[in-house]
């Protein structure tokens, strides 16, 4: 009967070390810097410490027209997933541990020390892409506590382009502004007879090399 309480015992002290949220939603547009919020109250420095953040894929539906298209299909993601580690981020001895992160991730991610003896762990994401959706993990580990917080992290399409008609000078401006992409844009424009307008246009960009996100272009149809 001791045995029994003991161990009841011994099994709420570790349902309450265990700290575990439901799955949070996040968003980011393509080439933009994202955070991976981690926090936990346990957390109050990096003495014997053990965190990682890991990376798991969201599984679609997909359909295929055959059993060749679905052989394609599975070698391509085998490929990619089962060869390709998932570790993201790992912490341990009071320091990183990079020998297991995924090429992916290298020099595009870290954490910030200084906040760890405020219980955060969050994760620092540069020059987030669309292979970077996907579920992920934190977790975390000390003679304080555990616990898991897991973050589905969604990347937005680019916006469609908006097409604004203005007159300047007795003469008809369509103005077209796109953002949400990264390398330079090829920019056509075309009247309803498909002839090619291109030549009678400009392009400026909105912001800086390492930030363009944003294109201007004006045509003025003949």
């Amino acid at each position: 009967m001791v045995f029994l309480v003991v161990s009841v015992h011994a099994l709420l002290l570790l349902l309450l070390s265990f700290h575990s949220e439901a799955v949070e939603e996040l968003r980011a547009r393509p080439y933009s810097t994202g955070t991976l919020p981690c926090y936990f109250s346990f957390v109050d420095g990096t003495d014997d410490l053990f965190f990682s953040w890991e990376r798991e894929d969201i599984k679609e539906e997909y359909e295929v027209e055959d059993d060749r298209e679905y052989y394609q299909y599975f070698l391509t993601l085998h490929d990619f997933y089962e060869f390709s580690s998932k570790v993201v981020y790992s912490f341990s001895n009071n320091q990183e541990q990079l020998e297991e992160q995924s090429s992916q991730y290298e020099g595009r991610v870290q954490v910030d020390w200084e906040a760890i003896s405020q219980g955060s762990l969050s994760l620092l994401l540069e020059h987030v892409n669309f292979p970077d959706q996907a579920i992920y993990k934190c977790t975390a580990t000390s003679l304080k506590g555990r616990g898991e917080r897991i973050i589905k992290l969604l990347v937005d399409d680019a916006e469609e382009p908006q097409v604004q008609f203005s007159t300047i000078n007795d003469k008809i401006v369509v103005q077209c502004i796109s953002e949400g992409w990264y390398h330079m844009p090829k920019v056509t424009w075309h009247n309803r007879k498909e002839e090619d307008l291109t030549s009678y246009s400009t392009v400026e960009i909105l912001e800086s090399w390492k930030r363009r996100r944003m294109a201007l272009t004006e045509c003025c149809p003949s």
